[in-house]
């Protein structure tokens, strides 16, 4: 009886190897050759899936954004306003671990987005959704009273997720810079900052 072939399980995992060797070698590292090696298919079994590296960088990059989305989802559930706001930066700070791990990947996307039309709208529609997020929470603190007078909600967004991206960067490239600590001083001022309270 021939052996039934998970697609799904196998993508999957075809998108953890290139994730992992993004991580510890850079993009550029990456090659059909070592995917296989690192997800122990052969060369052919990538191709079918992923023709080329771009589809393999769009789908690490994809994979890691959306299981951020869908943490920050959860570990806002139950909460609003400027609480949900925090919770979701200590979701998408690069914080622990697999923070600059992850942060690696969603860099080597923004390099190649912002030489590619279609990455770029791949981006675009994934942050987007995120600001709508931010936008979302922003809102309802200021629906209970707690964000500071005069805060204009577009520029608010614009500076969450400014810190966002900066934080995601420092990781990369500035390592020493982007601890825990450091981190999450950060988001504890801005959340002052925007808070009635301060």
């Amino acid at each position: 009886m021939p052996k039934i072939v998970d697609h799904d399980e196998r993508r999957a995992h075809i998108v953890e190897a290139v994730t992992q060797i993004i991580i510890r070698d850079g993009f550029d590292r990456v090659t059909m050759r070592e995917i296989a090696a690192e997800a122990g298919y052969a060369h052919g079994a990538i191709a079918r899936y992923f023709p080329d590296k771009k589809s393999l960088l769009t789908a690490a990059f994809l994979e890691v954004f959306q299981k951020s989305h869908e943490h920050t989802l959860h570990r806002t559930r139950g909460v609003r306003g400027l609480e949900a706001l925090r919770q979701m930066f200590l979701e998408l700070m690069p914080l622990e671990a697999d923070g600059p791990q992850r942060s690696r990947v969603v860099l080597s996307f923004w390099d190649r987005a912002a030489q590619d039309t279609e990455l770029w709208e791949i981006h675009h529609e994934n942050i987007a959704r995120r600001r709508g997020l931010i936008r979302r929470f922003l809102t309802e603190a200021r629906e209970d009273g707690e964000l500071a007078p005069g805060i204009d909600i577009e520029n608010a967004v614009n500076r969450v997720s400014a810190h966002n991206a900066g934080w995601q960067m420092m990781a990369v490239l500035v390592p020493e810079a982007a601890n825990d600590t450091s981190i999450i001083a950060s988001i504890d001022s801005i959340i002052a900052e925007l808070s009635a309270t301060r």
